[in-house]
């Protein structure tokens, strides 16, 4: 089976993603509860809706290298389809698969194919930079440290396969100013996110993208037409049954 190719632009910036974030101070004791910040945190992305009322979330995520988006669809807590110019991925909450695939460069035909399992933990991390994962899982609240002269709160949470996230809690808006992505759950294999102004959508606040670093400078990755829950039917997120053994 080949290797599935999960993140390319990873590649660039391993080595170089922390680059951005060395203003980050060290973690200091902070004067509000972990339950208090998670609360606002959720207040300031969902405003008065409560988690029982978020079942999915839609977002498009457009790259610099391409003028066709992503079109990615999470059902809480742990179903993703991400419907990508060469296909359509699909995960189950425990495997992945290409439940699609356009022909290859030299026009031969693909069929579904059921990805390498040491990459089905990266789908768990692409949900949790959609749907922040201190909401769905344990988390650690690692204190507070400082960004471009702002207070931050230092959220860590390790996913249940095996991927990392951190994410670093504006401590007067409660957004989230900057995320850290560990797709292996090894350590020095983090890249940071910048993220950007969040946008309203229909009564939600939702970045409106992140900016990273890469070899040549600062790249940005725009979210838009972002949507909750767009009842996707169940079938969307299942492994092609000719892939199950």
């Amino acid at each position: 089976m080949k290797t599935f190719p999960v993140k390319p632009t990873v590649v660039l910036i391993l080595g170089l993603c922390l680059a951005a974030f060395t203003v980050l101070g060290q973690a200091g004791k902070a004067d509000i509860s972990k339950e208090e910040i998670i609360q606002k945190a959720w207040k300031a992305m969902f405003g008065e809706l409560k988690i029982e009322d978020v079942k999915s979330l839609y977002v498009e995520s457009f790259s610099p290298e391409s003028a066709v988006p992503n079109r990615m669809t999470v059902k809480r807590p742990n179903l993703f389809r991400n419907e990508v110019p060469s296909g359509i991925l699909v995960f189950d909450g425990k495997r992945a698969a290409w439940a699609k695939q356009e022909p290859d460069e030299k026009g031969n035909p693909r069929g579904p194919e059921l990805i390498e399992p040491a990459s089905w933990k990266h789908f768990e991390v692409d949900i949790a930079m959609l749907f922040p994962a201190f909401f769905e899982y344990p988390s650690e609240f690692q204190g507070s440290a400082k960004f471009e002269g702002a207070e931050v709160y230092n959220f860590f949470v390790r996913l249940p396969l095996g991927g990392q996230m951190t994410y670093f809690i504006d401590a007067a808006t409660f957004q989230i100013r900057i995320r850290h992505v560990n797709y292996n759950g090894v350590e020095g294999e983090n890249w940071g996110n910048i993220m950007g102004a969040p946008l309203k959508y229909g009564g939600i606040l939702f970045p409106d993208g992140y900016s990273y670093r890469t070899k040549t400078g600062m790249a940005k990755t725009e979210y838009r037409n972002v949507r909750i829950n767009v009842n996707p039917a169940a079938e969307l997120f299942e492994i092609p049954k000719e892939l199950i053994k």
